[in-house]
C-alpha cells in the first residue's frame, strides 16, 4: 500500500533530487531529460499549493 505524501513533503523531495543532478559532472541525455522532468513535475506542485492557498483565504 502507498503512503500518502502531501505535497509539501514532495517539493522537499523534487528540490534535494534537483540539487543532486546539478551536482552531477558529467551530464549525459538521460539525466537532462531526468533533470527536465523533475523540473517540470516541481512546477506542477508549485501551482497546486499555490491554488491550495488561495482557496485557503478565501
Amino acid at each position: 500500500m502507498r503512503r500518502k505524501v502531501d505535497l509539501y513533503e514532495q517539493r522537499n523531495w523534487l528540490l534535494a533530487a534537483l540539487r543532486h543532478l546539478r551536482g552531477i559532472k558529467q551530464m549525459r541525455p538521460d539525466w537532462g531529460r531526468l533533470y527536465a522532468r523533475t523540473l517540470s513535475r516541481l512546477v506542477l506542485i508549485e501551482m497546486q499549493i499555490e491554488q491550495i492557498e488561495k482557496q485557503k483565504k478565501m
